[in-house]
């Protein structure tokens, strides 16, 4: 597991000082989708202690392990799904925690309803959701890029279509269209894939983020990123 360099409560710090465009909530998972994606899950873990610390209510706290989960299994179609499992073992780890609070968050996570079951949306309504995010995400130049896409191997449009961004990232029960595009900025940051970064920069601009947002995703995920000496 590639974790080097220490992560202080000063450098949560220093990335809230970097970030203060972004609500709370928004700075949290991007850090998170970040870290994640950079396989550095022991700072997911003290950027969700310390978000869950400053929370007052149950309910609150539940939403936010809830908001955390959807985004890194969103964000399974960026970072791949062994550094989603790293992070969400960490998430995981913290909710089963000893202490009453935890126990309590754990009771109610239990019973948190699938949202993904074949019984909830069929292949079809799958894709057209699916289509539809991802036209938003590419406003006129969507079917150019879903041609090129089929160009390339047809399955691969047909899974990115329909799975993606119909199964996965379409989904919006705990996390809202323009809040996983912003993740999926933070998350594409480590992967050294400027192409796509502009992109989803851009799509994150066509589903309603300003550009400083934006520009604040991008220096927080860096900072996330960067490796400090032990």
């Amino acid at each position: 597991m590639d974790d080097c360099g220490a992560v202080s409560r000063e450098d949560l710090e220093r990335w809230d000082a970097e970030a203060q465009d972004l609500d709370v909530t928004t700075r949290s998972l991007v850090a998170i989708s970040a870290g994640a994606s950079a396989n550095r899950p022991r700072s997911v873990s003290l950027v969700v202690q310390r978000h869950l610390e400053e929370l007052h209510e149950l309910s609150d706290k539940v939403r936010f392990i809830r908001q955390t989960r959807e985004a890194l299994l969103k964000m399974t179609s960026i970072m791949g799904t062994p550094k989603a499992i790293n992070a969400l073992s960490e998430v995981s780890r913290i909710a089963a925690e000893s202490d009453s609070s935890s126990r309590a968050i754990a009771a109610e996570l239990s019973r948190t309803p699938l949202l993904r079951t074949p019984g909830n949306y069929t292949h079809e309504q799958m894709r057209l959701r699916g289509k539809e995010l991802f036209d938003a995400v590419y406003g006129k130049h969507a079917n150019r890029v879903e041609h090129r896409l089929r160009a390339l191997y047809p399955e691969l449009a047909e899974v990115i279509m329909a799975d993606s961004y119909g199964r996965l990232l379409s989904e919006s029960a705990y996390l809202c269209a323009r809040d996983t595009e912003l993740c999926a900025v933070a998350s594409l940051v480590p992967q050294n894939v400027p192409v796509q970064l502009k992109s989803h920069c851009i799509g994150a601009s066509r589903l309603g983020a300003s550009d400083a947002v934006i520009q604040a995703v991008l220096r927080l995920a860096k900072l996330v990123c960067t490796r400090r000496p032990l």
